[in-house]
């Protein structure tokens, strides 16, 4: 039950608080102006009814109709107008709620309705519609109509409107945003205000001068500080203190030469229309200029922290006076404190002497070819340390297609280029060791000649293209006698030293076609390609006739001699096969003596 009743009191506490709002206005406006059949210089009641159907809820806008209808009865009724009189006023007022809240309705969502030129025109046209309507409906049911009540009441709900329904929707939109803000913005409204209120009795409380023109300045000084608040709060004041003087006898009004009342009247709106239509736009254009320049700060901002995160920054170069900008990043990159930008020579110093080229170049292509550029090129920061750096740009042209300017990006890439450097080294540092290994892995770490893997696979290449070309090939295969006893005598340090001396001597005797690899402990093969029987058998004697020759007097060696066998075949040769008949031909050069040759056949 109690949450019931606390959810009516809040339902109508809203809808109740315009009604008496509604009330006090039309009965303070119609009093201060007396004006004839209850039409006021200015109707501010009409503006609160249409500004609380904007701002509550569809439970509360029927609630807000109810009690807008009963004040502008009651209001109409305790100056003197007949019931009936005031029924058809009060009818004229509802619709003109009804009326501007269906062509402002989507006004409450939309905080940014008074701060563009477009939405204020629509907002006053929307005032004059609904003005319009309701004065329709006030003179077709007057005793006296009249076009000069249809202008007057059209003139004062417009106003009412223009004046109340904006304050209301910026309070509304402004309440609970950025509170300390918002205290500052009203407090110096106050002053303002304040200000504007006496500047505007030191007008309307004298008839000697026409002063209509301070109003007018009053409230756009008060439109430059406090935007809205200071245009509607200026135009109301003056509505208010101007109305009050003019009921009194005084103000620059009176110096109108006419009798008519009516005429006094209208003029005095159409000066407070004026004063509206003058500062509204001007409130709206001041905003749409204080929230681009909002929208510039905070991209600045975001792009700052945007370049220091991903070390990149902005520059331009002034094509007219070569004048130089640099964003803070490019400070911070080539290591100096924010200020002056250097001169373009200045600028281009910084690069290292090698890469300044490539600078000037860059910038002499862009200018020449219109078309944007990219470099990397090595800075030398003002502590000495190096850095690598990416440049892009491109050129900003005039009107007329002539260059303007140069404008790009600068990043700081050291960590990508050094990067890129260790990696080029690496991948040369493994190709290298890995030439190593492939060496290690077909050479004999003896003789430093081919290994058995090598020679077998010379053997197999050279086989392949015997067969392909229908050429001869002859295997070779030399084992060195008593190998053996030289090691038991001398040691394997000089076994050793035989073996290498043998493998230069093999390489050396050989034909530059030829192949020798060590297969064994103190077992050779020579790979004779293109090699017949008898151009075999030759290299073979020549090969073991060097050997025999050898002088050892170093390692007091007696002569070492050798054996071979040769084997040749022709067309389809099968490296296995020669390898079989070579090494039955050295079997017999052994059996019949050694430090011979045996041909296979």
């Amino acid at each position: 039950m109690r949450s019931e009743i606390r959810d009516t009191i809040q339902v109508l506490l809203w809808p109740l608080a315009a009604g008496l709002a509604y009330f006090g206005l039309a009965l303070g406006a119609l009093w201060l102006t007396q004006g004839k059949d209850g039409i006021a210089t200015i109707w501010p009641a009409s503006g609160v009814l249409v500004g609380a159907l904007l701002l509550t809820g569809p439970r509360q806008r029927r609630w807000v109709l109810l009690f807008g209808a009963c004040a502008s009865l009651s209001a109409n009724c305790l100056v003197g107008d007949d019931v009936g009189a005031a029924l058809s006023l009060t009818l004229a007022n509802v619709v003109e709620a009804l009326v501007g809240y269906a062509l402002m309705r989507n006004i409450s969502q939309n905080p940014d309705t008074f701060y563009t030129p477009l939405a204020v025109a629509k907002f006053s046209a929307a005032a004059l519609t609904a003005a319009a309507s309701s004065s329709v409906i006030a003179v077709s049911l007057s005793t006296a109509p009249s076009i000069g009540m249809f202008v007057s009441w059209v003139s004062t709900v417009t106003l009412g409107i223009l004046l109340v329904v904006p304050m209301m929707l910026n309070i509304a939109h402004e309440r609970g945003h950025d509170a300390l803000g918002e205290t500052q913005r009203w407090g110096r409204a106050s002053v303002t205000l304040g200000l504007v209120s006496l500047v505007l009795c030191l007008v309307f409380g004298q008839n000697a001068y026409p002063l209509l023109f301070v109003p007018l300045f009053a409230g756009v000084l008060a439109t430059y500080v406090c935007g809205l608040h200071g245009a509607v709060g200026s135009v109301l004041l003056t509505a208010i203190i101007g109305t009050i003087g003019t009921w009194l006898g005084h103000g620059p009004i009176h110096l109108i030469i006419t009798q008519d009342e009516a005429a006094t009247v209208l003029f005095f709106q159409g000066f407070l229309l004026i004063n509206i239509l003058t500062t509204l736009p001007l409130a709206a254009i001041l905003n749409t200029a204080a929230k681009n320049h909002e929208i510039v700060l905070r991209a600045n901002r975001w792009l700052e922290m945007s370049e220091h995160l991903g070390e990149v920054g902005h520059w331009r170069l002034d094509l007219k006076d070569n004048s130089l900008f640099w964003s803070e990043e490019v400070f911070r990159i080539h290591g100096l404190s924010s200020g002056e930008p250097p001169s373009l020579e200045n600028g281009i110093k910084f690069y290292h002497p090698d890469d300044q080229v490539i600078v000037t170049r860059s910038l002499e292509q862009a200018l020449e070819t219109r078309k944007p550029y990219e470099f990397e090129a090595r800075l030398i920061r003002s502590d000495g340390e190096i850095r690598y750096v990416c440049s892009r740009g491109e050129v900003e042209l005039r009107r007329d297609g002539a260059p303007a300017a140069i404008f790009g990006i600068f990043q700081d890439v050291t960590n990508r280029a050094l990067a890129a450097i260790e990696l080029a080294n690496a991948r040369l540092q493994a190709e290298a060791e890995a030439d190593v290994a492939m060496r290690l892995a077909l050479t004999d770490a003896l003789t430093g000649m081919a290994n058995r893997r090598s020679i077998m696979s010379i053997l197999d290449r050279e086989c392949e293209a015997a067969s392909q070309h229908d050429k001869p090939l002859s295997v070779g295969l030399l084992d060195i006698d008593h190998f053996k006893s030289v090691n038991d005598r001398h040691g394997h340090g000089v076994g050793d030293d035989v073996i290498r001396r043998i493998a230069i001597e093999c390489n050396t005797i050989v034909r530059a076609t030829d192949h020798v690899g060590r297969i064994g402990g103190e077992e050779f093969m020579l790979v004779l390609p293109g090699a017949d029987a008898d151009t075999a058998t030759l290299v073979g004697e020549r090969v073991r006739r060097s050997i025999e020759r050898i002088r050892w007097d170093d390692t007091a060696l007696d002569t070492i001699t050798v054996s071979i066998g040769v084997a040749t075949g022709t067309g389809n040769v099968s490296a296995d096969e020669l390898i079989r008949q070579a090494d039955q031909a050295l079997y017999r050069a052994k059996r019949e003596g050694r430090n011979r040759l045996r041909y296979a056949g």
